[in-house]
């Protein structure tokens, strides 16, 4: 989303400007840019599309950004030369604008130095001066001393351009914003105990879900994954990281101690509260031999006001009201049915009461259109499908997080409500 503030800032102000519109064109590109490296790589996109030439607006917005966002830090984060920072293709080959102006290949960002010499920033006091002159001396004359005001990027020096970092291995990534990803390049091998532990107390929680694996592997301390356990243990982290329970059951399914599964289990009823609310009757038909379909399904029905879940061969399976979806998997497990799924058509016409909708999750696709119900039909492939074009038989490919709230969508969508 960051690229496309960029972009969506960029053909803002070039409109205005070939309008002949004054005014904002400054002010929008300056609030856009909220990282290190976003004036180089917004430089980069705007030069691919529109050419070389900068208005006073576009540099006086870039230059007020360069005065708030360089600093120290961003120095050793983000001025790398990394040749994995480039600007996404999908953005410029996405455009709207003339394909004359994209007769170059995909620009790579700009380095500070750069952004300095074409937009001239004025820095707000000496040090950032001196970060400024030795951000333009690293491309020009990278052996020149670094100036004794920047302590940090003096003590850190051996992080810029990819080197790694000091013998000692004592260098705290994280005062430096160093993501766990970016931490393993740089340090050129698999993070250890001592990386992670030095990570982890600055790690997002949704990075600490996806890095259980890794903590096992390391291995972390016995104190350190009590940090982290406490985190999973923490209702309000959970709803404000927005981890929903098919991310906390891919996470299960992926660690192999034990001492996560707990935690795991109850975080995945924490966020339930934020889920869309879904009016009426509910029919949910599940693949029994898929774990993902049954905890979509286990998650969906805690979301209904009215929820019949039945397996593919026709056989209910009761709802426990806010109950973990990830506790009613071994439930679900323990349906004693067999390993090869029927084709859901017989459970749906079976098990069909005047429900208000019908929700299928199948590992293969299962056509809604064969379905003969006088309720719309919303079915997912796990393993893809293709789209069935139909007001009310819809067939989605591919199942994550993101599809709760597809339903409320539709229908507010249909039914006209606000904000459709």
């Amino acid at each position: 989303m960051r690229y496309v503030a960029l972009v969506g800032a960029a053909a803002f102000a070039h409109e205005r400007l070939a309008a002949g519109l004054p005014g904002m064109s400054r002010q929008v590109i300056d609030s856009v840019l909220r990282r290190g490296d976003d004036p180089g790589l917004f430089l980069a996109y705007w030069t691919g599309a529109y050419g070389r030439a900068l208005p006073k607006p576009v540099k006086r917005g870039l230059a007020d950004a360069v005065t708030r966002l360089y600093d120290e830090r961003s120095l050793l984060a983000h001025d790398t030369g990394h040749p994995d920072l480039s600007v996404p293709g999908s953005l410029l080959t996405a455009r709207t604008f003339p394909s004359s102006h994209f007769t170059a290949p995909t620009p790579a960002p700009y380095r500070f130095g750069d952004v300095i010499e074409l937009v001239h920033p004025r820095a707000r006091d000496q040090r950032q001066a001196d970060l400024f002159r030795h951000a333009l001396d690293r491309r020009r004359h990278p052996r020149r001393e670094i100036p004794a005001s920047l302590s940090l990027v003096h003590r850190h020096r051996g992080l810029l351009d990819g080197h790694p970092p000091m013998a000692d291995d004592t260098v705290p990534l994280t005062d430096l914003g160093f993501t766990w990803r970016r931490a393993g390049g740089m340090l050129r091998r698999p993070l250890g105990r001592a990386d992670w532990e030095r990570l982890i107390p600055s790690m997002p929680l949704d990075d600490l879900v996806r890095c259980l694996t890794h903590f096992d592997e390391a291995p972390i301390s016995f104190e350190t994954a009590m940090t982290v356990a406490s985190r999973l243990a923490d209702p309000a982290a959970i709803r404000a990281a927005g981890i929903l329970p098919l991310r906390l059951a891919a996470a299960r399914r992926a660690v192999a101690h034990q001492r996560w599964v707990p935690f795991l289990e109850r975080a995945a009823a924490y966020g339930l509260a934020a889920l869309p609310r879904i009016p009426g009757r509910t029919l949910l038909v599940l693949d029994h031999t898929s774990d993902t379909a049954a905890v979509f399904g286990l998650t969906f029905a805690q979301c209904c006001e009215t929820a019949d879940i039945v397996t593919a061969e026709g056989k209910p399976f009761s709802v426990v009201p806010g109950e973990s979806p990830l506790h009613g998997l071994p439930r679900w497990r323990s349906c004693d049915l067999p390993g090869v799924p029927l084709a859901c058509r017989s459970a749906v016409q079976s098990s069909f009461a005047g429900h208000d909708r019908v929700v299928v999750a199948y590992e293969h696709a299962q056509n809604p259109a064969e379905m003969d119900v006088p309720a719309p039909v919303y079915s997912w492939a796990l393993s893809g499908a293709p789209a069935v074009p139909s007001r009310d038989r819809l067939l989605f490919g591919g199942l994550s997080d993101a599809a709760y709230p597809v339903i409320p969508w539709i229908e507010a969508a249909r039914n006209s409500n606000w904000p459709f």
